[in-house]
Parts: C-alpha cells; sequence; structure tokens
C-alpha cells in the first residue's frame, strides 16, 4: 500500500510540474504576442498608403498582384530568407510604375546595395523602417536627410539588383521589394509586410501611368 502511495505521490508530482511547465509556457507566450503587438502598432499607426499607385488609365494593363512571400526561401549570395514582399508589376517594364512613400518620415538611406539595387529606407516618425527595393530610378532631387510625406513619390519601380555593379538589370521580373523594419533589443527586426499591404489595397494613389 504504501508503493502504492508513492507512486501515486510520483505521479501526482509529475503532473504538478508538467501543468506547471505547460501554464509557463502560455504566459510567457501570450506575453511575447502581446509585445509584439505593441511592437507593430507603430507600423499601423504610421502606414497611409499602397506603395504603388494605381493607373487611371488603364488599371488593370498597369496592376499589380502581391503574396505573402516573407521568409520564403533565397539562394543568391547563400542561403537566405526573404525580408519582405514582392509587389509584381503585370507590365514588365521597369520605370512605368511610381512608388510613393508609405509614411511620413525622412530619406535614411538611398544608392546601390548588390541585393536590393537602388534602394530607397524611409525611417518613419514612429521610428519603423521601410525598405524599397529594385527601384529603375529615383524621384528628382531626393537625397539622404531629405523630409518625406505619405505618398510622396520616392522613384520608379524596376528590376536592379543582384550584382556588385551598380546599374545591373534583368535578373528577375520587375517589382517593388518591401521591408518592414522595427528596432529590437539594438538590432533591427523584420516583420512581415503583408498584412500592412492588405490593408493599404483600399488606400491607393492614382497616377497617370500609360505607354
Amino acid at each position: 500500500m504504501a508503493r502504492v502511495r508513492r507512486v501515486f505521490s510520483y505521479f501526482l508530482l509529475f503532473f504538478v510540474l508538467v501543468a506547471l511547465d505547460a501554464w509557463l509556457f502560455l504566459f510567457f507566450y501570450q506575453q511575447s504576442l502581446q509585445g509584439q503587438e505593441d511592437h507593430l502598432e507603430a507600423v499601423w499607426e504610421d502606414i497611409v498608403y499602397f506603395p504603388v499607385p494605381q493607373s487611371a488609365y488603364d488599371k488593370e494593363r498597369f496592376g499589380v498582384t502581391f503574396a505573402d512571400s516573407w521568409m520564403d526561401s533565397r539562394k543568391f549570395g547563400g542561403e537566405r530568407t526573404h525580408e519582405g514582399c514582392d509587389i509584381m508589376a503585370s507590365l514588365n517594364e521597369r520605370g512605368k510604375y511610381p512608388v510613393v512613400s508609405m509614411s511620413d518620415g525622412y530619406i535614411e538611406k538611398m544608392g546601390w546595395l548588390k541585393l536590393g539595387g537602388y534602394r530607397i529606407g524611409v525611417r518613419s516618425t514612429r521610428g519603423v523602417y521601410f525598405y524599397y527595393a529594385h527601384l529603375s530610378d529615383y524621384a528628382p532631387g531626393l537625397a539622404v536627410g531629405d523630409e518625406v510625406k505619405a505618398g510622396e513619390l520616392l522613384g520608379f519601380m524596376g528590376d536592379t539588383g543582384y550584382s556588385e555593379t551598380e546599374g545591373t538589370t534583368g535578373y528577375f521580373p520587375v517589382h517593388l521589394h518591401v521591408g518592414i523594419y522595427l528596432d529590437e533589443d539594438g538590432k533591427e527586426k523584420s516583420y512581415n509586410p503583408y498584412p500592412f499591404l492588405k490593408k493599404l489595397e483600399g488606400s491607393k494613389l492614382t497616377y497617370w501611368i500609360c505607354d
């Protein structure tokens, strides 16, 4: 009988420890999710416009599509993950589609990158870093440090990148790579742009995009 009680006591102790471990996991997981939601609140508050305006001339021919490709595998430059969302052009011609700032802020970085080609990085008023890559060219007169407003022209969609040689094109179709980064413990962490872009689909500016 004493042996049975000991076995039961061990079982009860094991059950309590497992339950406690599960409770602690759920508690800290919920805290982590809450912290992430609070962190992303800055993005929701900053975004105003979809980064590619729609054509007043022909919405279908000059339309764009995008899917959730965040963290997909990429090969160029070694095994890595895709830290953004690609907005693909229906018409595969560089320089046709204007790219506008999704938020207010200032230009923190611009210039050539091996992976991103011609890119612009805009730091929003709440500290979000919006990254626009593979541009064919920039809007005239822009420079690092310039203040930009939501909807302001940054450049045009292109196919630049995948080379150390500035100006390289042709390694992929014309598209805009959008990245969203937030500071976390002193490091820039990538967040999925897809839900934010979906939210902004109904907030597109109109440009006269035509042949």
